[in-house]
């Protein structure tokens, strides 16, 4: 034990030390806290002038004749407020010219009661105008109408302006409110089991060419360094992951309202369940791919095989994370494919964190599935030390999957015959 605790303290504190780490560190809270005080930078300088508050001309022109001046331009103003709307008495050409030199933001043609022609210069990916544009046209030929059936215009305009209100009442969970957050975090844990998995793996190799292993392995045992590295490198993670959410949790509680929109304030906002969930599921997913990583890598015998000997791990825990993005963007709680891959090793921990953030989840079930994880980790445990316990003095090529099954089978057989 005390060779264990020794080997954990030397590997957290060379992977806190590691420039990658700190500037990666940095970086993620520097944005995280930037972005609390960015958007009320960018409105504290895009403050319009109370002489100013009309941002952007429009132009429209009726070809059809089919609705008056009044009508169009009080329409038009009404979804377009902080335009200047104006009636053009010149043709297609002329309107077209003043759009492209800048003159009006865009223009609109009326070629009949319910048809328009939309120009404007650039026709952008995002662009809503034309959907607010359907909305005025329709607003005018249900003011003509009403107009015919002696409805006065006033009273046609807040006909026609009414909105229902609604309240939502979620029974289980609201995934509209922390879809986004879940995602994020989602992203995070794959990145950070990645890229910690790859760190054991690039040490041992390093210990292997350096022949610092042979050394090693005289002063404690291998299962000792294997479960040393594994939860120093752990360690390390886990206070970084656990520094993003403060930083997170922190300035998104404390922005100020004005700087961003409320509803998505809610949808980035991470709740203290979630963060919870998000370290408890990076514990889990996170030994049970080191440990993987790490005995497969003591395998090889220089950095060229690492990539072979690892890709299978990596492909699944890559499926289970582009499987977990297909199911985010449909009915997560109707997905039996989540359901199963949330009780599946190597799938289940970031599986699960989906399912508890976005779902109503029984807490036996996800007593269940920890459980699980739990005895997965333990499974992997005994056969990443058998690996690593006879991969740490094999030299030459890289093993085939064969050869690291018999290895398995070899050292769990002379370890029950001593």
């Amino acid at each position: 034990m005390k060779n264990l605790l020794k080997i954990t303290g030397f590997e957290y504190l060379t992977c806190i030390r590691n420039k990658a780490f700190i500037i990666i560190t940095v970086i993620t809270l520097a944005v995280i806290l930037g972005s609390g005080f960015l958007p009320a930078l960018i409105s504290s300088f895009d403050s319009p002038d109370e002489d100013s508050e009309k941002t952007k001309t429009i132009a429209a022109f009726d070809s059809s004749h089919s609705f008056s001046d009044e009508l169009i331009k009080a329409e038009l103003s009404m979804y377009f407020p902080d335009a200047d709307v104006v009636i053009s008495d010149g043709d297609m050409s002329d309107v077209s010219d003043k759009v492209n030199s800048g003159d009006y933001q865009f223009a609109v043609e009326i070629t009949s009661p319910l048809s328009f022609t939309y120009i404007t210069k650039n026709n952008g990916l995002y662009e809503t105008d034309t959907q607010i544009l359907s909305m005025a046209v329709k607003g005018m030929y249900a003011g003509m109408l009403l107009g015919e059936y002696g409805i006065e215009r006033e009273k046609s305009d807040a006909l026609m302006a009414v909105t229902p209100k609604y309240t939502v009442v979620a029974t289980g969970k609201d995934q509209t409110s922390n879809y986004i957050s879940v995602y994020i975090l989602m992203c995070l844990l794959y990145m950070s089991i990645t890229i910690y998995g790859n760190i054991v793996a690039q040490s041992v190799v390093s210990e292997k060419n350096t022949r610092t292993m042979e050394l090693l392995i005289t002063c404690a045992k291998p299962k000792e360094l294997m479960f040393g590295k594994v939860m120093g490198s752990g360690l390390a993670g886990l206070t970084q992951l656990v520094l993003i959410l403060c930083a997170a949790v922190g300035t998104f509680s404390f922005m100020p309202k004005s700087s961003i929109p409320e509803e998505l304030k809610k949808m980035i906002a991470i709740g203290p369940s979630t963060a919870v969930f998000a370290v408890l599921f990076f514990v889990l997913g996170y030994f049970m791919y080191t440990f993987l990583i790490g005995a497969l890598a003591s395998c090889a015998s220089k950095s060229e095989d690492l990539g072979a000997l690892i890709t299978p791990v990596s492909m699944i825990m890559m499926f289970t994370y582009i499987a977990l993005i297909f199911v985010c963007f449909s009915d997560v709680s109707n997905s039996i494919l989540l359901v199963v891959m949330s009780y599946l090793p190597l799938c289940s921990p970031m599986s699960m964190f989906v399912r508890v953030s976005l779902t109503d989840v029984a807490a036996w079930e996800i007593g269940l599935s920890v459980l699980l994880q739990l005895v997965y980790t333990a499974l992997i445990g005994l056969a990443a030390s058998a690996i690593y316990r006879a991969g740490v003095l094999m030299y030459g090529n890289a093993p085939k999957l064969s050869e690291v099954v018999r290895i398995v089978r070899q050292s769990l057989k002379d370890k029950n015959s001593i």
